[in-house]
């Protein structure tokens, strides 16, 4: 991640540094985007960029924890359902959100499509979601909640990588996929 120096920056700088990075990535890879490039294009000095990054993978790291921030803001709170079609329609209207955030930000879609997920805000995220379908007996009480809620996780991780690669198929019937996958899982 970025060194504390990047993190005192006034955000207007900071954000302006993340965005040319940003589009180097997505349309190159991080593989074939060239650190050197991007901190030219930035105006930044190879000095002072070094004192932000150590290296082009820190500064892929931010730019992705960037984008991963302003997907999870877009889903916003799980706010408790009392019903069954009540917390279906929140997941639905969850995809909504994200798919028109990825939509949107075709870059942020780009850097976010093959990496690792599991940041710690959406787990807590899905933890909500769980919880409360438990409550209202929309998640089955066989298997252990941690278990449920892992697997659960790993569901929406492996949807979210499928759904990234296929920009096409983020509409409301991967919604209607996403509901049957839970719920099949889930009883």
């Amino acid at each position: 991640m970025a060194l504390p120096r990047f993190h005192r920056l006034p955000a207007d700088t900071k954000a302006a540094l993340l965005a040319v990075a940003r589009a180097h990535f997505a349309r190159d890879g991080k593989d074939g985007a060239s650190f050197n490039r991007i901190i030219s294009e930035a105006g930044i000095s190879k000095t002072s960029a070094y004192h932000y990054f150590d290296g082009k993978d820190d500064l892929f790291d931010e730019v992705v924890a960037d984008a991963a921030a302003r997907t999870l803001a877009a889903l916003g709170p799980w706010n408790e359902a009392a019903t069954e079609d009540e917390l279906w329609r929140q997941v639905a209207d969850a995809h909504t959100r994200l798919v028109t955030q990825l939509r949107e930000h075709p870059e942020d879609r780009a850097v976010l499509a093959g990496q690792p997920h599991g940041h710690r805000d959406g787990h807590a995220w899905v933890r909500r979601l769980v919880d409360n379908g438990r409550r209202i007996g929309v998640v089955g009480p066989e298997v252990d909640a941690e278990l449920v809620t892992v697997a659960t996780i790993g569901v929406l991780e492996a949807f979210d990588a499928w759904a990234l690669e296929r920009p096409e198929g983020l509409d409301r019937p991967s919604a209607e996929s996403l509901t049957l996958l839970l719920t099949r899982l889930w009883r």
